[in-house]
């Protein structure tokens, strides 16, 4: 819960402090910066807070083959057999 007051104040905090047409250099410059710097904590912060959950195991994503083709050899492969030679 500190970690999501602090990304809101420094959100709003900076989104105050912007103005891209002030000659000044920390309002036209750094302000915009930290903004983002802050907008990308907080992103982050939703994705870990919300995202899969380890513990309880309920979104586990499985390991296996694309579109259920087995890795096995099945003999359907077309291998094998002696190269089609002819008659000697």
């Amino acid at each position: 819960m500190k970690a999501f007051l602090i990304n809101a104040l420094g959100l709003f905090g900076s989104w105050q402090l912007i103005d891209i047409s002030s000659e000044s250099t920390f309002r036209s410059g750094i302000a915009p910066v930290i903004f983002t710097f802050f907008l990308v904590s907080s992103l982050l912060w939703l994705v870990v807070t919300f995202g899969k959950d380890q513990r309880s195991g309920s979104r586990q994503y499985s390991g296996g083959d694309a579109a259920g083709i087995s890795s096995a050899s099945n003999g359907a492969d077309g291998g094998g057999g002696d190269g089609g030679g002819g008659d000697c």
